[in-house]
């Protein structure tokens, strides 16, 4: 129970009792009534901290990639993003493939008798990364990731720094041949367990054209080599990341219109170009 709940409890208990004593011993009315004053000012406090609870933005770090090379690349490039208005420190991110935690869970389905699926059965399903500090820019670091499914990806990230527990979900798919994604971020459970009444999500993003995909349940076949580096005389289609004669990553952060405009807002791709949660608005 918050502060500004026991303190409504209070106010109000004390309120009953003024009435009962300004109603019951008219001689000392007034003490009653000097109660159910203190208690308009319990419930007033209460009113501040239940309406006008500061919101504390967190900062913490996040996984979103892009596909290296090309926009139909079959492996992609996780970044590891920062959020937050204040560095993020001592950071553990958990990230796990569900495609291929599903592709093992099938299998392990068809064969009851088996503890664990056979090693390799769907390849690398998660792996771990610790961050020390991140700050609102500069890079933080990233790593490789083959989906099963370029097309078709969903993953949830586990993560733990020093302004709490966070749990991420991000899915991507291609939408009539446009990759479309969607990303939530929200407070881990004991968070939620001592807020009831606060929102748990941190970031939320979808687009409008986005659509749910089943998760995989096969391997994909395809096998061909990624193309990650800058080449001459290529377009890029958004979103994409390559690496540069520098071994640095960089991503596209606009397409040239046939109007001669530059499109930059590319919907919930922004966050491989922009830094969010600097501030409540």
């Amino acid at each position: 129970m918050s502060r500004g709940d026991r303190l409504g409890i209070a106010g109000l208990i004390l309120g009953l009792i003024g009435i009962a004593i300004a109603i019951l011993w008219p001689t000392v009315k007034w003490v009653g009534w000097g109660a159910v004053a203190v208690a308009i000012g319990l419930g007033i406090c209460w009113a501040i901290l239940e309406f006008e609870r500061p919101i504390v933005v967190p900062s913490l770090v996040f996984v979103f990639g892009a596909p290296l090379g090309n926009n139909d690349s079959p492996v992609w490039i996780m970044m590891l993003k920062h959020y937050g208005p204040n560095p993020a420190y001592n950071g553990n991110v958990e990230f796990y493939d569900q495609d291929r935690k599903n592709i093992e869970h099938e299998w392990l389905v068809k064969h009851p008798h088996s503890p664990y699926p056979p090693p390799g059965l769907a390849g690398q399903s998660q792996t771990h990364l610790h961050v020390n500090e991140a700050g609102p820019v500069g890079p933080i670091g990233n790593f490789q990731w083959r989906p099963v499914d370029p097309n078709r990806q969903h993953y949830s990230v586990s993560i733990s720094c020093r302004d709490g527990v966070f749990v991420e979900t991000w899915q991507v798919t291609r939408v009539n041949g446009v990759l479309r994604s969607k990303i939530t971020i929200e407070h881990g459970a004991e968070w939620v367990r001592k807020h009831p009444k606060s929102s748990r999500v941190i970031l939320e993003c979808a687009d409008s054209e986005f659509s749910d995909a089943p998760l995989a349940t096969a391997l994909d076949s395809a096998n061909r080599a990624p193309h990650p580096g800058w080449k001459p005389n290529h377009k890029f289609e958004f979103p994409v990341a390559i690496i540069d004669p520098n071994g640095n990553v960089q991503v596209a952060s606009g397409i040239k219109l046939p109007d001669g405009r530059l499109k930059t807002d590319f919907g919930c791709w922004n966050l491989l170009t922009r830094h969010f949660g600097d501030s409540t608005t």
